[in-house]
């Protein structure tokens, strides 16, 4: 019973955090396509800012991605003329650097007060005893991730004032403001370095992370449209559908039509659903992949989901409770 009950303590732990993750990245994301680039694309320009000259290996390590991703995203930062190469003394060498377009596009997309963003919408609700709790129990998952060089880049983002123009906050706003950049990024660290471990494990079941995440919300939800699939999951409704048709190919879900025209009802299959329970009970009943978080007392785990739900609800993810219960429903009545 105890290993039940830290194993749904984890289970809510990572799925509270990766919804409020996902949800403040959508926001922020949204509100950065106005100006021209993505998120991604914005973060290696703060990355840039923050350390001249650094290398794309280093960029990948910060950012969290794949260094083909990095070179990817240069190149197309370089051809809107954001950043620019430039050669060293030793010629065979070169360094990136920001061209001042990049700076006045940092600045351009710095959030400023009255801006409809989440970490400014979470100020009303947080209070410090609650947030530097987290932030400490974040920095502990980090070191242990053995991620720790994110420290000195998010104390250079709130210095720089990369994210948000600390400008007409009042002083106690502005302090809360710079915990909740700090939590933003060391979650945003905790779900990446997941996500990561966890798609290396997906490969013997000829799985994508996507895919594997849809299928969850599809057992969680049966009946659910692709519409809906989409918002809860954070997709573009176009990515989305390709997921959607490579789950149905492989036979793990199966649909049916509504009265609604061109709408089709979505269900797992029993195919579908062995499927999510041999990989839960190989890679998460195992604690495989939440290792870094193992440390966690059932006290902390307690405290820091009442918290993290908390902040879900008031950025309006008020399905993930009904999503966390009805998963764990699943894996509890099959393996437990």
């Amino acid at each position: 019973m105890e290993f039940t009950n830290k194993l749904f303590d984890i289970h809510e732990f990572y799925n509270l955090s990766r919804y409020l993750f996902l949800n403040i990245e959508w926001n922020y994301n949204a509100f950065v396509k106005k100006t021209g680039i993505t998120l991604p694309q914005l973060r290696v320009l703060w990355i840039l800012k923050i350390s001249e000259g650094i290398s794309l290996g280093e960029i990948a390590k910060i950012g969290c991605w794949s260094p083909p991703t990095v070179t990817k995203m240069i190149k197309l930062l370089m051809g809107k003329n954001l950043v620019i190469r430039e050669e060293t003394i030793n010629k065979k060498l070169y360094t990136l650097n920001l061209t001042l377009d990049g700076h006045t596009l940092i600045k351009t997309n710095q959030m400023k007060n009255g801006d409809e963003f989440s970490l400014i919408e979470l100020l009303s609700i947080v209070n410090k005893e609650d947030i530097l709790f987290t932030i400490d129990i974040f920095k502990s998952i980090t070191t242990k991730s053995n991620n720790a060089f994110l420290f000195d880049y998010i104390e250079k983002l709130n210095n720089l004032e990369l994210e948000i123009d600390f400008n007409h906050f009042n002083p106690s706003d502005k302090y809360m403001l710079k915990q909740l950049i700090s939590l933003y990024n060391l979650l945003r660290g905790f779900i990446l370095t997941i996500v990561n471990k966890h798609r290396n494990l997906l490969s013997t079941f000829k799985l994508t992370y996507p895919q594997l995440r849809a299928l969850w919300i599809i057992d969680a939800f049966p009946g659910i449209t692709s519409v809906k699939l989409s918002k809860l999951a954070y997709l573009a409704p176009s990515t989305a559908n390709i997921i959607i048709n490579n789950l149905y190919e492989k036979k793990l879900i199966y649909k049916e039509k509504s009265q609604l025209k061109n709408s089709l009802f979505l269900y797992i299959s029993d195919m579908g659903e062995e499927l999510l329970i041999n990989e839960f009970d190989v890679n998460q009943k195992s604690l495989l992949i939440y290792k870094d978080i193992e440390f966690l007392s059932v006290n902390e785990l307690d405290q820091l989901n009442i918290f993290m739900l908390k902040l879900n609800l008031a950025l309006n993810n008020d399905f993930v409770e009904e999503y966390i219960e009805k998963t764990f429903a699943v894996i509890q009545k099959r393996l437990l």
